[in-house]
């Protein structure tokens, strides 16, 4: 329990500092974000630092890892240790700093050329595909199961369509966050709470393994998963600080591309498939308006929003980006707290 809270708590401070550090420097490096053409409306953040995504993926990294080292033995005094690593938990967070590495030649892109448009819509979703497939086949190598869990006591088994199922959620999930990626501190402050649920089912799952051991790799019964999670939601609590609007600095796709991957990673990972639908219901209501959006227009000749995703849609009937960016969080908080009993639910029923 110690290390966990250990975990966020050092990953919230080193994001603190490191962003505000990055911050001035990309500044001075010229490295900022780009608008599109259609959105006058942010003309203001023009040139505002971005790819801050990488201090979120370094800020989990220092978290976890210094989590994993212990100053203090009971009875024992001042003696320094470095406890087990479970390689299974530190291999989830490589597969999400694998796909952040997607979105950081994205954003390089963008940066070098001076414009909205960094690797083109084909390149990008090729690169995704490839990295969910690696992320797929490792799952499938640990021997996860077939069934495609609605909570952990109830499922189907899908078979081998499970595997690409596994690629469908990450690279969606990945594209969702993403794409709700467009106003200050919308996406660090719905995944901070997002992550915060995860955590609270991580945390369960640990001190009721005899249940969960039925749907999940013994790896992911450790602690490692929740400190694992809590660095993630440590990391984005301390971005946030900058990014709240007016934003200091932006997450990019980097940020973005981390974030979106690791929810599905460890929905996968500890057999509550379908729950990331709710503790993610933001990013695919945002990815839905997107999609109706297209849809509507070639399909109709006529849009349903006045600018998709969502949030853009809001902005043009004239709401208050901090506005938008509050209930969002709002609506965003309400479904965690439904996973989260649909979660309990499930081991009320199921788990004794």
């Amino acid at each position: 329990m110690i290390a966990t809270i250990v975990s966020g708590g050092l990953s919230f401070l080193f994001v603190l500092l490191f962003t505000a550090i990055g911050t001035n420097l990309f500044k001075s490096k010229n490295i900022g974000q780009s608008i599109q053409e259609e959105l006058n409306f942010h003309d203001h953040k023009k040139g505002t630092p971005t790819m801050g995504g990488v201090f979120i993926a370094a800020g989990t990294f220092f978290g976890f890892l210094i989590a994993h080292i212990n100053f203090w033995t009971i009875g024992q005094g001042f003696k320094v240790e470095i406890d087990y690593i479970v390689p299974e938990v530190l291999s989830l967070l490589l597969f999400g700093t694998l796909m952040a590495s997607v979105g950081f030649i994205d954003d390089f892109l963008k940066v070098q050329q001076g414009r909205n448009l960094g690797l083109n819509a084909k390149n990008k979703i090729i690169l995704q595909i490839i990295v969910a497939s690696i992320i797929s086949y490792y799952f499938y190598t640990w021997d996860l199961s077939t069934t495609l869990y609605l909570f952990s006591g109830f499922g189907v088994d899908i078979g081998i369509a499970k595997w690409f199922i596994i690629v469908l959620f990450i690279v969606g999930f990945t594209n969702a966050v993403n794409l709700t990626d467009g106003l200050d501190g919308l996406v660090a402050g719905t995944s901070t709470v997002s992550f915060g649920g995860v955590l609270v089912m991580t945390f369960w799952i640990f001190r009721h393994q005899n249940y969960y051991t039925n749907f999940m790799n013994d790896a992911f019964l450790s602690l490692d998963l929740s400190i694992l999670v809590s660095s993630i939601a440590g990391s984005c609590l301390g971005f946030l600080w900058w990014n709240t609007n007016p934003a200091k600095i932006i997450m990019g796709d980097v940020g973005s591309h981390f974030i979106g991957a690791m929810f599905p990673i460890i929905f996968f990972a500890i057999g509550a498939d379908a729950l990331i639908f709710f503790i993610c219901m933001l990013y695919v209501v945002e990815a839905l308006s997107v999609i109706i959006q297209v849809a509507s227009f070639k399909i109709r000749g006529t849009r349903v929003f006045k600018m998709a995703p969502l949030h853009h849609h809001f902005e043009m009937n004239n709401w208050a980006e901090t506005t938008i960016i509050v209930r969002f969080w709002i609506v965003n908080g309400i479904f965690v707290v439904i996973a989260l009993g649909l979660f309990y639910g499930d081991w009320v029923l199921f788990g004794n």
